[in-house]
């Protein structure tokens, strides 16, 4: 048993210390999580401009006048002086203002405003990349004028309206299947499972190979027994893929869970919380299998050349449900499901995939 553990511990440290599977495991999610850093991070900023109620146009250098016949308007805003907001008693003073440049135009607020709801805006040329700004700093100084100054009413006034929905049968909600990640989620999370599983047993082959071209199998089998290094290899490599695994399979739920808003996830395209304890479980099994096979492997041929060679008839069933993910993501529940699932060697490719679908029966 002492040997075993170090077997285990060295072939461990051995592949989590080299750089290649520390920039790996480092940068698989760290760019998906700088790229949704960066759509929140722009997200917020346009957020933040929009939010501004009495935010002064930065393409005119001139301020707009606004001429009140309704008596609306009885004071401006804290911060919004008529540096950008000027008052007129009258249209002609408004249009000699324009003419002398002194303001690049005016709003006239008519006397049945508060009935019509209407305004009109008066200006010599229209320029449309600021018509909306301008408009919506008159638009918050009436709504200003209205609510009698109270800012924190304003605020609330100008958000919209916050409607949670409250399903009372979650459990015939149908998925979005036109969202882009209807598909995609599942297919990451087999190509997940493929590619982790199918590293950590192809490393098991390489390293039994490698020893026996060095003469390094011959010294080992002197002082250990057969079954204690396969063991400890089998095991230190399967902690190896294990921490890969929960690693990028976790902060990808987390990264989801953040960024469903930002990328307008629906609800029922999140991963469920599970989908990781049963992944490590699957994990665990699948590595196991196909890790004996190719240790298997690696005693029988004499180099790593012709070991990659034979591989090829071992991943063959592995690849089957990445081949068919189309049909299992559209029939999760289906016969074909059923019988991959049910399929040692196509099992946890396929029972993963299902379930970053919908719900799989325990029995399978």
């Amino acid at each position: 048993m002492k040997k075993t553990w170090i077997v285990l511990k060295t072939e461990f440290i051995n592949n989590v210390t080299r750089r290649s599977f520390l920039l790996t495991l480092i940068l698989v999610p760290l760019v998906p999580a700088l790229i949704l850093g960066g759509i929140s991070l722009f997200g917020a900023d346009e957020a933040d401009s929009s939010g501004s109620f009495f935010q002064p146009s930065q393409g005119d250098s001139l301020p707009d006048g606004y001429v009140d016949l309704s008596g609306v308007i009885k004071e401006l805003p804290p911060g919004l002086d008529s540096n950008f907001l000027v008052e007129f008693e009258n249209q002609d003073t408004a249009r000699d203002a324009i003419l002398a440049d002194e303001i690049q135009g005016y709003f006239l607020i008519e006397k049945d405003f508060l009935k019509s709801g209407e305004m009109k805006y008066f200006r010599e040329d229209f320029n449309p990349l600021t018509a909306m700004q301008t408009t919506g700093i008159i638009d918050a100084v009436v709504r200003y004028n209205l609510l009698e100054g109270d800012l924190d009413q304003l605020e609330t006034f100008s958000q919209p309206i916050e409607v949670n929905r409250v399903d009372l049968a979650p459990e015939v909600e149908e998925r979005d299947n036109t969202h882009p990640l209807a598909f995609y989620l599942p297919y990451g999370v087999s190509m997940l499972f493929y590619v982790v599983i199918m590293t950590s047993a192809s490393l098991m082959l390489s390293s039994i190979t490698k020893e026996k071209e060095n003469r390094v199998m011959e010294i080992l089998m002197s002082s250990i027994k057969p079954v204690e290094l396969f063991t400890g290899k089998i095991l230190g490599l399967g902690f190896v893929g294990l921490l890969q695994l929960v690693l990028w399979m976790g902060s990808g739920m987390l990264l989801l869970k953040l960024g469903g808003t930002t990328l307008n996830i629906p609800p029922n395209l999140q991963l469920p919380p599970q989908i990781l304890i049963w992944g490590i479980a699957f994990f665990i099994l699948g590595y196991l299998l196909y890790a004996t096979i190719m240790a298997g492997i690696g005693v029988l041929v004499p180099n790593l050349k012709e070991a990659s060679q034979a591989t090829y008839v071992v991943i063959i069933p592995f690849l089957i449900p990445l081949m068919l993910v189309g049909a299992i993501i559209e029939k999760p529940n289906g016969l074909l499901s059923t019988v991959l699932s049910l399929i040692p060697l196509t099992a946890p490719n396929t029972i993963m995939t299902r379930m970053a679908v919908s719900p799989v029966p325990l029995w399978q």
